[in-house]
């Protein structure tokens, strides 16, 4: 995994510090600012304890003290100790309530990044997976306890103060030996937490590999049927089961270890504990003028003392190997971004023009130039059809030509105007059917209107908009029309066949109004030859005046087109109609009489 080292400790600390702000309501903040003075009344209540007692003790021995004043100092600790549980309810109520919400704001913000980040990244630039899994998995829970750890340690800091000034006027070695043998706990913490993180950077990719055997025995994938056909549950069950021990061996392992060492730490607290009981008892022996009520206070402050101080170095310990996990996630930030527009192109022409010059790319962490010096320009209203092997550079065109990509060399132009400085504007004036386009959980409506979200026409308009280009067979099928709910989650599983999703894509992309450029990838490949004679027939009524590119692998539809770009090895090798192809008898007229050749008669 890539670490970026930009980032300071002192930067890390503030975006912390400003993500715990950011969660906390006002009540939830009031709270954690009263929580500081708060953290005296455990102080208070060993006080009044150590009184109590010293008064019970006074009028056993019949030295002046009555009844009342035992019963008033009662009372006035119950005082403390149903505050104490008061606040203490409250503390926890809010600080539940803001990891929730901590964990809600860190989701949102890892989906943010994925959202914005370069597109280049969303081909697993860098790892970039593997570091949004990370930080989702990993990273965002230890962003969600350390965000609380901050004021915790506030708390604890109040806490450990007023103890230790109490405890200093009865023994200053008690101070001292409670801090020092914290130390320990706190280093043995840190090392953990460091250890924990360096293994999970390691087991990262084979925990991912469990969960993906584990996912392909159990989802609805389009892989199932394949699965199902050759028998594969027990061989991705062993091979799930394979990865899963080991990585639960390994946890194991470590968790093992880490018990070991805490069994140990506990000990000696529990040991320096009696040792400074002992001191206080033999300090009352010596001195019985300073009463039993010390060996109260010592005996319940020692213990509140005891935990702040390993709560607090402990926490810092924790938060120092924290930074490793919060340095990962703020790390996203620093990632490439898409370009800011300077101006807002709206108003200018939209012609649908289209220019390639000299354009060359290569695919980040790649040195195989996909794309070499292409240079090619296409007319508004211009019908194209892009043809060529896989791998010859066809897709990747057209990621540069809606500036998925910038390009390596060269400019891309649309209407004129290059796309890596309005990238945003120039999209909208671009619809497109992807080859994997999405399939939305969401309803039939939604997954047609998706692709403009701004405009909201009538279903009847979406409905004439389906006849127009002869897709309407697929909402008049289901028995809610537009309604629908689609996809293996809604409640009847109502799922569609491929070619009913391909024609649901076809009409998403003519839904997105106000386009001047129309790509089609791959339009066709889960269509029967029937629907994919109908959308030949209708190509006019569904591009109409629009500039159309349009990539396919099956080149009967390739006499329809203006002209034909036939790509090969990352380069434009032919450009022309279909009759001035086939006269060349180049590459274009070989690929496309070995297609013929199947539908001829012997």
């Amino acid at each position: 995994m890539k670490n970026q080292n930009s980032l300071s400790t002192r930067r890390i600390l503030w975006k912390a510090l400003c993500l715990g702000l950011r969660v906390k309501t006002p009540v939830s903040l009031f709270v954690s600012i009263l929580a500081i003075p708060a953290a005296l009344i455990p102080l208070l209540l060993s006080r009044q304890l150590q009184h109590m007692t010293d008064l019970m003790v006074s009028m056993a021995a019949e030295n002046g003290a009555v009844l009342a004043d035992v019963v008033s100092a009662f009372l006035l600790l119950g005082v403390y100790f149903l505050l104490q549980l008061f606040f203490q309810f409250l503390s926890e109520y809010h600080a539940l309530n803001d990891k929730y919400r901590t964990k809600l704001y860190i989701k949102e913000y890892v989906l943010r990044q994925v959202c914005t980040v370069h597109y280049s990244y969303l081909e697993n630039r860098d790892d970039f997976f593997k570091r949004i899994e990370f930080a989702d998995s990993y990273a965002a829970d230890e962003m969600s306890r350390n965000v609380q750890t901050i004021f915790v340690v506030l708390q604890q800091i109040v806490l450990f103060v007023s103890i230790s000034i109490a405890l200093w006027a009865v023994h200053p070695a008690i101070v001292l030996i409670l801090l020092i043998t914290s130390i320990p706990a706190a280093i043995l913490s840190y090392k953990q937490a460091d250890e924990t993180f360096r293994n999970r950077t390691k087991w990262c990719e084979e925990g991912a590999l469990a969960i993906h055997f584990f996912h392909k025995c159990t989802s609805t994938d389009r892989g199932i049927q394949e699965v199902r056909h050759y028998e594969l549950f027990d061989y991705l069950k062993a091979r799930w089961r394979a990865l899963a021990d080991s990585y639960i061996f390994k946890k194991n392992q470590l968790t093992a270890k880490h018990l070991k060492a805490n069994l140990l730490a506990d000990f000696l607290r529990s040991a320096v504990y009696l040792v400074i009981l002992l001191l206080t008892a033999w300090m009352i022996y010596q001195n019985p003028a300073i009463g039993i009520g010390v060996f109260t206070l010592v005996y319940t402050l020692s213990d509140k003392m005891q935990k702040a101080t390993g709560t607090i170095l402990t926490s810092i310990m924790q938060f120092s190997a924290s930074l490793s996990y919060m340095k990962e996630f703020f790390s996203l930030e620093e990632l490439e971004r898409e370009e800011t527009e300077e101006s807002l192109i709206e108003d200018s022409e939209q012609g649908g023009s289209i220019a390639f010059e000299n354009v060359s790319f290569s695919y980040p962490n790649s040195d195989k130039e996909v794309l070499h010096d292409i240079s090619v320009s296409i007319r508004g209203g211009e019908k194209i059809a892009i043809v060529g092997d896989n791998g010859s550079g066809k897709s990747t065109f057209i990621s540069l030509l809606t500036g998925m990509f910038p390009p390596d060399s060269g400019q891309v132009y649309v209407d004129h105007l290059p796309m890596s400085g309005y990238k945003q504007s120039l999209r909208k004036r671009i619809s497109v059917i992807f080859q994997d386009f999405a399939h939305y959980e969401a309803s039939l409506r939604e997954n047609i209107t998706v692709s403009d979200t701004s405009q909201k026409l009538s279903d009847e308009t979406i409905m004439e908009l389906a006849r127009k280009i002869h897709v309407e067979d697929v909402i008049e099928e289901q028995a809610n029309g537009l309604n629908s709910l689609l996809g293996h989650l809604s409640s009847k599983g109502n799922d569609l066949s491929g070619g009913q999703w391909q024609k649901i894509a076809l009409l998403r992309a003519v839904y997105r109004s106000n386009t001047g450029i129309m790509i089609l990838d791959e339009p066709t490949a889960a269509l029967d030859p029937l629907a994919e004679a109908e959308l030949y027939r209708n190509f006019a009524q569904i591009t109409g005046d629009r500039t159309t590119l349009l990539i396919s692998h099956r080149l009967g539809i390739t006499k329809l087109v203006d002209r034909i770009l036939v790509f090969r090895d990352g380069r434009i090798i032919e450009d022309g109609t279909h009759q001035e192809l086939m006269e060349q008898k180049g590459y274009y007229s070989e690929m496309y009489q070995a297609q013929a050749a199947w539908y001829k008669t012997e």
